[in-house]
């Protein structure tokens, strides 16, 4: 989403709340006619105009009480004659009389932030926000605004209490919103879902100007401009409709008092900073830090003393702001004259804050409440100085990209070299000995851990070999070993060479790799032989002999011929019992000891095979083959007679042959192409015969 389209939504947001509302035609003498207004267009209206005003009187009105007329909103010290409150600080009761249709309807009223603690009766309906009292031990004060509902019909008398001595300012700042129950409810969720975006937007700037600091730590700007976003997100909560009540109903109105007026210093001082990052010594270090002393010496003085002293404060502080504002301005418009780069795009964002800003304090200093426009005014701002620290971090960029072309272009020849020998020593193999890049590479360098090796070759390969013309040959094996090498590479493995016809690839992290890989060996060979189908050719069967283990990589050679490779029992073990797949028209043979590493063995289909004892091996190793689901039918047998096949297994092993020939004969005659059951067939039926030795093993020695 661009920068503009996302001003254009901030915008929407802003300014849903405004298109809810409509103003009075005007409340006069303390009664509004409202019995011709049209409902059915969902919009509330601002209560505003004359109302009456009960001075010094809470509860209820006695008949002969003297009140005069005050207009909403204002505050008491705005009209201290009228209001009969000299300081802003007392008490008093306003009371209207709105004329409704005859028809009965349920209406609402919502009465946001009073100055400073408010009773509201409708009816017979009654809302508090603190407590109102007649004097300070018995005012509770409170900045939540409240809503609530009520059928009515005719005539309707609201009533609000208000009560004020811990503020400086006294009365009520904010209209009241009255309408029906659904405007109303309208009018508050888009309120709160301003704050709310509003809120969300500049943590996200906030956050997104951080993480630019954090890989570039020398941009200051980014940091103060992201710590400047940050807090005045936590401030909008604290200020409008005070949507901080809403997650702790609770909070002090101490505290939210003191937020709403130190974050203002806060902000001010970390703008200052950011200024200072964008255009260096341009306004005097030392003066930042002088301001800066100043506000930590406010921000503790307000926690020390009590808001209704250092609220008699707040006219001197909107003063000093807005002449902070005018030398700032003046500053920066001298930026622009001299041509410093993004100046300009500052100072239209600055401007824009500007307005906003001293529009904000000539409503506070007339008691008018907050306006959206400065909400606007706000957005719009982070949006371009946003785009001011975007743009020199894309400069950045761009000038570290035109250094990388640069140095890569200086460097190509190298880069080209190194991915050429790369296919003649794997990257990974480098990457075990610990090395960047093949020159790098000694004689000797070696590397010992523990890993997976794969062997897998074509059964009927010198046969097909010899069957056709010498330069068909390289081209058939290419054609088999193409299809093989991006299985392991897709599984995490590497190729270490091949032998002919034969694949040795190695897996680091896990013997699942490696199963993985075999099976997709598998399943490729059969896409491969569907081809060759069509083609007229005979289809291909490999086997694949998987084993793992410590191993050695190393560089071996002389200095004019250097070769990787692996040199590991592993290796051998691995390759041998490979060789036996074809003995037992096995895919995938895998030793039980490697298997049992598998993290999630129970997905894996595979049957104990054999206790075997391989060419130049004294040990026994246990061999299992892994079925693969699907690929034929013959695998699909094995697997649904699995169990009975490795229950023989364990009977033959205890030289119960009898039990072990019925079981074999079993599974051979629901699969006939199950060669190892018709090897155990042939072996029960021989030692029934001939039998066994007391040193009887069960282990099966293959030369191969």
């Amino acid at each position: 989403m661009t920068l503009f389209k996302r001003i254009q939504l901030g915008l929407v947001f802003l300014t849903m709340a405004c298109q809810l509302v409509t103003p009075s035609k005007g409340v006069t003498s303390g009664i509004l006619d409202l019995r011709s207004f049209d409902w059915n267009t969902g919009k509330a209206i601002t209560l505003q105009g004359e109302w009456k005003f009960y001075p010094h009187t809470l509860g209820e009105l006695p008949p002969d009480v003297s009140y005069t007329f005050l207009p909403v909103p204002s505050l008491w010290n705005a009209v201290p004659l009228r209001s009969q409150i000299l300081d802003g600080k007392g008490y008093g009761t306003y009371t209207i009389d709105i004329l409704l249709p005859s028809d009965s309807q349920i209406y609402s009223l919502y009465l946001p932030e009073v100055r400073t603690s408010f009773r509201v009766t409708a009816g017979n309906r009654v809302v508090l926000s603190g407590y109102p009292g007649p004097n300070k031990q018995t005012t509770y004060p409170s900045a939540q605004g409240q809503s609530f509902t009520f059928v009515s019909k005719d005539k309707i008398q609201i009533k609000i209490e208000v009560s004020n001595f811990h503020h400086k300012e006294g009365g009520l700042p904010n209209a009241p919103i009255f309408g029906t129950a659904e405007a109303i409810q309208n009018y508050i969720l888009a309120e709160s879902t301003m704050d709310i975006a509003l809120t969300g937007a500049l943590f996200m700037f906030g956050l997104y100007h951080f993480i630019l600091f954090f890989y570039r730590n020398k941009q200051r700007e980014a940091f103060y401009f992201g710590f400047f976003c940050l807090v005045f997100a936590l401030r909008l909560p604290f200020v409008g409709s005070k949507t901080i009540y809403a997650m702790f109903p609770n909070i002090s109105w101490d505290l939210v008092v003191y937020v709403e007026y130190a974050s203002v210093f806060v902000l001010g001082i970390l703008f200052l900073w950011f200024v200072d990052g964008l255009f260096p010594r341009f306004i005097e270090t030392r003066l930042i830090r002088y301001f800066s002393a100043f506000v930590q010496f406010i921000l503790v003085y307000g926690l020390i003393i009590k808001p209704e002293y250092y609220t008699e404060f707040e006219v001197v502080f909107q003063v000093l702001g807005v002449v902070f504002a005018v030398f700032l301005g003046i500053r920066l418009y001298q930026m622009v004259v001299k041509g410093l780069p993004d100046s300009h795009i500052f100072f239209l964002g600055y401007l824009i804050l500007f307005f906003g800003f001293v529009y904000d304090v000539f409503l506070a200093y007339t008691g008018e409440g907050e306006s959206s426009l400065s909400q606007i005014a706000v957005f719009l701002f982070f949006g371009v100085q946003s785009t001011i620290v975007t743009l020199r971090t894309a400069r950045t960029f761009h000038k570290k990209i035109l250094l990388k072309e640069e140095f890569e272009s200086i460097n190509e020849q190298f880069i080209l070299t190194n991915r050429f020998y790369a296919k003649f020593i794997p990257r990974d193999f480098l990457t075990h000995l610990g090395k960047e890049s093949i020159d790098e590479v000694r004689l000797g360098d070696s590397s010992e851990r523990e890993m997976t090796v794969l062997f897998a070759d074509i059964w009927e390969y010198w046969d097909i070999i010899y069957s056709i013309p010498l330069e068909n040959r390289i081209l058939f094996t290419n054609s088999y070993l193409g299809r093989i090498g991006p299985c392991v590479r897709k599984n995490n493995g590497f190729i270490d060479k091949y032998i002919g016809s034969a694949v040795m690839a190695l897996f680091d992290g896990g013997i699942q790799n490696s199963i993985k890989a075999a099976e997709d060996i598998q399943w490729e060979l059969e896409s491969y032989n569907e081809r060759r189908k069509e083609l007229g050719y005979l289809p291909l069967h490999a086997g694949i002999g998987i084993h793992s283990g410590d191993t050695m990589l190393g560089i071996l050679g002389e200095e004019e011929r250097l070769e990787s490779t692996v040199i590991s029992d592993t290796v051998n073990l691995s390759s041998r019992i490979q060789g036996l797949t074809k003995k037992y028209n096995a895919r995938i043979l895998v030793s039980l000891t490697s298997l049992m590493l598998h993290e999630d063995l129970d997905t894996i289909p595979y049957r104990i095979l054999d206790f075997v004892r391989v060419k130049g091996k004294q040990e026994t190793v246990m061999i299992a083959e892994v079925l693969i689901p699907g690929i034929d039918s013959i695998s699909d047998q094995k697997i649904a007679y699995r169990e009975q096949f490795e229950a023989a297994i364990f009977d033959y092993e205890r030289a119960d042959f009898v039990s072990a020939l019925n079981g074999f004969r079993e599974v051979h005659s629901n699969n006939p192409e199950d060669i190892a059951a018709q090897i155990y067939i042939e072996r029960c039926e021989y030692y029934q015969t001939a039998g066994v030795g007391e040193d009887w093993d069960g282990v099966s020695a293959w030369e191969k």
